[in-house]
């Protein structure tokens, strides 16, 4: 690799900047400045340590999977830019991972990098169109402990977020579709295309075929982490009350962006646009619900400030 991160000066950065107001990393789809969250003490150390290990391993066994790793705990410290600048180096080792490039796009999505990460996304597929699919580690696995999603789903899946970020509905609901019926290998997985699938179809003026895609059957006990997915599959097929939902207290942001888009798609506009809204003002804007939302409330109001 030609350009050499030293993880402790990352960590004397990182620390610098914890004593003053976090400058933004990007700006949001809507023109808004978005720092990294701030974290406490126990918090920022903990990922540092993790930062620390990943960065060891790489210097005592470099791999295309150590250095993905590294990367990975840039990113859950919100060190974003770090984490691409580290991906994209890495590449230059290993000139054809797609499992690199994969996650170079997933990481410009959340910088709001919308083309750029198209562009990185489909190099990926091409150059993952000859390998076997494979269960992807997770950082953070959920309570079976075992992976949930593919490489191969996760290049679609993050692919067609960007297309449908773009306001390409048909494209995005041709990739979500390969997510739910070709890569999904159970029914977190299904839910999360499912959910992202019939919103794609209904904006594609498609809801014949949304319709559809409701009845893939789904096990419930077979969800074990995308809860908020699975219930807005629940509510678009009819067996969850909206009035359920709405009354809850507190709501992912996923959550809140399906409900608000089953709003706009029933002609309740007021409400729907009103939480989309209220999405852009949450801290978590790496969040998915919270991208989409940037999206739809700028391409509401004609605005143009994606950061490229």
């Amino acid at each position: 690799m030609k350009r050499s991160f030293a993880i402790a000066s990352l960590a004397v950065i990182s620390c610098a900047c914890a004593s003053r107001a976090p400058a933004p990393l990007t700006t949001s789809l809507v023109g808004a400045p978005l720092a990294a969250p701030e974290l406490g003490a126990l918090s920022e150390r903990w990922l540092q340590l993790e930062i620390d290990a990943a960065k060891a391993k790489w210097d005592l066994a470099p791999s295309e999977t150590s250095a993905i790793w590294v990367g990975r705990r840039l990113a859950y410290k919100s060190m974003f830019p770090e984490a691409i600048a580290w991906y994209e180096d890495a590449i230059e080792t290993y000139p054809e991972s797609y499992r690199l490039r994969r996650h170079v796009g997933h990481r410009m999505l959340t910088l709001r990098r919308i083309d750029a990460a198209v562009e990185t996304l489909t190099a990926a597929r091409e150059l993952a169109a000859q390998h076997p699919n494979r269960l992807e580690p997770d950082g953070a696995p959920g309570p079976s402990g075992e992976p949930r999603s593919t490489t191969h789903g996760n290049i679609d899946y993050h692919l067609a977020l960007a297309h449908y970020l773009r306001g390409e509905f048909d494209r995005a609901a041709e990739l979500w579709s390969l997510c739910l019926t070709r890569w999904s290998r159970n029914d977190d997985s299904r839910v999360a295309a499912m959910h992202w699938l019939y919103t794609s179809l209904v904006r594609a003026g498609r809801a014949g075929e949304a319709i559809r895609v409701l009845e893939t059957p789904i096990d419930p006990d077979d969800v074990i982490e995308n809860f908020a997915y699975h219930e807005l599959v629940e509510l678009y097929r009819g067996d969850l009350p909206l009035a359920d939902l709405m009354a809850r207290d507190e709501r992912s942001a996923a959550l809140d962006y399906g409900i608000a888009r089953h709003l706009l798609a029933r002609g309740d506009t007021e409400r729907g646009n009103t939480m989309l809204d209220d999405l852009l003002l949450r801290e978590g804007w790496a969040a998915f619900g919270v991208l989409a939302a940037e999206a739809d409330v700028a391409r509401r109001d004609g605005v143009s400030a994606a950061p490229e």
